[in-house]
């Protein structure tokens, strides 16, 4: 030993190499190193064979500093070339002193990956498995699987899948979202027509999206609850201001001719009795004159009732949306005509209500129209919703609004919007204010009142319209809770028909729609490919899509969407190609997506293929073949591929087709398959043009 020691030369790398492995000691032994007040890059080590293993005997905090020797591709910040050093506290690392047998000065060169096998528990002392989160680097498992393993396995380190939530749990218990947003509907602008409807369709839908999909530890219900009434309550601006521009438009002819027959009325009476017609004139005009003043003031509360009646909405809406949180798993078209037809009828009582003082002041001109009610003009007049659920003038649905995107599905993309009709709304009004049981409105018809005797002027005033607006006292979330309840179970009988909003109760096939473009008629079936699971329970992906109808009149290719009912299936993404007519030609299939239910297996063939790219610099001497070693007939143009020829052989998964070639690139080509095979065998051929 002192000649080993006379030997030294205490120069590094001309004296013995000690090797050493160990273990990153707890967050809290590395002090301000980590918390932005060290420097280099250090890390506390507790060495096997060298350090106790007893924390009394030599704690974390004296344990010597390890330096970091970083990869050559890492960069050493030089040039503003760095990449972060990932050790955590619990890593066993592998290293070499740099003073040799002193071992005071420890050089960290690698780290172990940990295995499924090692704890992620807390600290439980020197040379024991534990968890690498700290207090700055946390994973509360919402965006991010808390998986401590690095093994080259299927399961380590699982990626966020970019599905929605819900798929996530359909795909396995251990997937997470790559973010919560995939699957909630976006309401996109349209100029060409209202879609107010669409929109607290769109908002309630996502609600329930978020309540289905998260963990109520990441939830806080009545806050997501909250959000989306003043969400609905903002949009209910359109819907009411509709609705009371559509009464007043009502109105406003009965006024002129209610005051025609109130001078006639009056002119009889005084001619009858004074037999002067210059007299009978005068009180004639005076008793048109004295309704002025009340005319005015319905002007002057039209304007104020708007902003009275969805200030005042909040409760109801409230009620509303807690009823369908509290029953409803999905919002479908019914649920939601349901829910419109409730905040309807509550808008209805409501201008009712906040109408009846000013409607008194104008009683000598109502009398001629003893039908006349508030109520009854809304809840009979098409014109009181118009523009609510997309009703439009003819020549608004033409040109270059036909056919336009109105919602789009984060992750998906384009969605065929649910299509609404305006009058299963007012019969869903009505059926909640029959269901009610409540009197309806004012009835002002038979209200003789003079105008001269007294119209109260507090009622001219906003503060006036708010307090009348706000003292209806139907209830309009009643009887839509009672529907909502109902439409928990499927095949419900109720009297406003039948809603099932509950879980599907069976997983079928996709269906394909097709909309936009412009045209109509446009319809296709899925094929299914790569197959697995048993009888029962089979799914695929969709590897063609087979067209039915090819429609007519498209502008430009419509938008293909895959709907799974279940939410089961996800990632099958669609386009069409359009004939030189009109008509659809094909579609083709850009991804296939995983997970479809499907019912049964069928053979399949190629029915085409389409040249997306032709490529450049491609010769006779090339071939065009499938997965299976399969070779396509192709046809060349100054070196690009200008068609493919399909063969016979069945297919089970969609074909991928590759061009071998030494020269040529840039080729794209895509299958389109069918259930029927094609009659002959085709040949190759090439058509070489110098």
């Amino acid at each position: 030993m002192i000649e080993a020691s006379l030997l030294k030369s205490n120069f590094l790398g001309r004296d013995g190499f000690r090797w050493w492995i160990g273990q990153v000691p707890p967050e809290s032994a590395h002090g301000d190193q980590i918390n932005k007040g060290g420097w280099g890059n250090r890390f506390k080590v507790r060495i096997m064979g060298y350090h106790p293993y007893d924390i009394t005997e030599l704690p974390n905090e004296d344990l010597p500093w390890a330096q970091v020797l970083i990869s050559t591709t890492a960069g050493s910040g030089a040039g503003n070339n760095a990449t972060t050093v990932k050790i955590a506290p619990g890593d066993v690392v592998f290293g070499f002193f740099l003073d040799g047998d002193n071992a005071q000065i420890p050089v960290i060169m690698g780290v172990f990956g940990r295995t499924s096998q090692v704890l992620t528990s807390k600290n439980a002392g020197p040379f024991q498995p534990f968890t690498g989160y700290t207090s700055k680097i946390k994973n509360d498992g919402k965006a991010l699987k808390t998986d401590q393993t690095n093994e080259q396995t299927a399961d380590a380190q699982k990626s966020p899948r970019n599905v929605s939530p819900a798929q996530a749990k359909v795909i396995g218990s251990d997937e997470i979202s790559y973010f919560s947003g995939i699957g909630e509907t976006i309401q996109l602008a349209d100029g060409s027509n209202n879609t107010v409807i669409s929109k607290i369709s769109t908002e309630i839908s996502n609600l329930l999206n978020k309540i289905n999909n998260a963990s109520a530890i990441f939830l806080n219900l009545a806050n997501e609850v909250r959000f989306v009434v003043q969400k609905i309550q903002a949009i209910s601006n359109q819907l009411v201001g509709n609705m009371i521009t559509a009464f007043y438009k009502k109105l406003a002819p009965l006024i002129n001719k209610g005051l025609k027959l109130l001078y006639r009325q009056v002119y009889n009476l005084i001619l009858a009795a004074t037999k002067i017609p210059a007299l009978a004139h005068k009180a004639g005009v005076a008793a048109q004159n004295a309704m002025v003043i009340p005319v005015q003031s319905i002007q002057k509360i039209v304007g104020s009732l708007t902003g009275s009646i969805v200030g005042s909405l909040g409760g109801t809406i409230s009620g509303l949306l807690n009823a369908v949180v509290d029953n409803q798993k999905r919002f479908v078209t019914c649920a939601s005509t349901q829910f419109t037809g409730a905040l309807v009828n509550d808008v209805i009582n409501k201008a009712s209500q906040g109408m009846s003082s000013v409607l008194g002041g104008i009683g000598s001109i109502l009398k001629f129209f003893p039908s006349f009610s508030v109520s009854g003009i809304l809840r009979t007049s098409s014109d009181a919703i118009k523009g609510l659920v997309g009703v439009l003038d003819s020549n608004q649905t033409k040109g270059k609004a036909q056919g336009m995107v109105k919602q789009w599905v984060i992750g998906s993309g384009a969605k065929n919007a649910a299509a609404y009709n305006f009058n299963d709304i007012l019969a869903s009004a009505n059926f909640m204010d029959a269901a009610s049981k409540a009197t309806e409105g004012v009835g002002v018809a038979n209200n003789a009142i003079d105008a001269a005797s007294g119209l109260i002027g507090a009622v001219n005033s906003a503060t006036g319209v708010a307090n009348a607006v706000a003292s209806t006292a139907k209830d309009v979330v009643g009887p839509f809770r009672e529907l909502a309840a109902l439409s928990k179970t499927p095949g419900n009988k109720s009297p406003s028909g039948s809603c099932y909003a509950g879980p599907p109760v069976s997983c079928g096939p996709p269906v394909v729609n097709i909309f936009g473009g412009g045209g109509l008629g446009g319809a296709a079936i899925p094929l299914f490919g790569s197959v697995v699971g048993e009888t029962g329970r089979k799914t695929g992906s969709i590897i063609g899509i087979q067209l039915t109808n090819p429609g007519y009149g498209y502008q430009f290719p419509p938008y293909v969407e895959i709907v799974d009912e279940c939410g089961q299936g996800y990632g099958a993404v669609a386009r069409a190609v359009l004939n030189d007519d009109g008509t659809i030609k094909y579609i083709y299939i850009v991804s296939e997506g995983e997970n479809y239910p499907i019912n049964e297996e069928i053979p399949y063939f190629i029915d085409d293929v389409i040249v997306e790219e032709s490529g450049n610099d491609y010769n006779e001497n090339d071939t065009v073949t499938d997965e299976n070693g399969n070779e396509f007939a192709f046809e060349l143009y100054n070196g690009s591929i200008t068609k493919i020829t399909p063969i016979n052989n069945s297919v089970s998964d969609l074909p991928v087709l590759t061009v071998n070639s030494s020269t040529g690139s840039g080729a794209v080509l895509r299958s389109i398959l069918t259930t029927t095979q094609r009659i002959g065998t085709p040949t190759k051929s090439i058509d070489c043009v110098s």
